[in-house]
């Protein structure tokens, strides 16, 4: 088996890790911010070098031309996840030990306001995060000019003695979140 050919078993093996990890609500850290691009890039790349090595020109004309058809499909999936979730990322630390999480929060406007947040905690496997909220945490606003994080109350945090429970709390709403039970409870104030 040829190195790229290797290469292109091992993207396929990663490929399909990530999807059985997803499925849990584990993520590799890294890949949270930067999502499927990479990965596609990653897998599409040793496919074409694979099919250059085809030795039939009928099987490497037939893979070359699947993938064409395939690109723009691949490109414009992610194009449009990221034009359209342009998700921002920030990292609340526990001041006295290895605890974060990290937001991930974007917000999308037509008249009123959607402040859209995912929660992920750090494991025991150094860079896996498991995603703290199965729903994404929506808070409704009109008129707010501040920026995503301070609605959420990040200037704001309050951990428990026992590193459990996470609360941000805002003049809009005070966000709970139980790392232990991986639950969120959002209380919104009226204003």
């Amino acid at each position: 088996m040829s190195k790229p050919t290797k290469f292109f078993v091992l993207m396929i093996v990663l490929d399909t890790l990530i999807y059985l990890m997803r499925i849990k609500g584990y993520y590799f850290s890294l890949l949270i911010s930067k999502g499927n691009l990479l990965l596609t890039v990653l897998t599409l790349v040793p496919a074409f070098i694979v099919a250059l090595q085809f030795k039939s020109k009928v099987k490497k004309y037939t893979a070359i031309c699947a993938l064409i058809l395939l690109l723009p499909i691949v490109l414009f999936n992610v194009v449009l996840n990221a034009i359209l979730l342009d998700n921002s990322y920030s990292t609340v630390r526990y001041p006295s030990g290895p605890q974060k999480i990290t937001i991930e929060y974007r917000n999308a406007s037509l008249g009123e306001t959607h402040h859209f947040y995912n929660f992920y905690k750090t494991t025991a496997i150094p860079g896996v995060s498991k995603k703290v909220n199965a729903d994404l945490v929506d808070i409704m606003t009109r008129g707010y000019v501040g920026d995503d994080l301070e609605l959420l109350g990040t200037n704001d945090v309050k951990w428990s003695k026992n590193n459990n429970i996470l609360t941000f709390n805002s003049s809009y709403a005070t966000t709970a979140i139980n790392l232990k039970e991986n639950k969120i409870n959002v209380d919104l104030i009226e204003n």
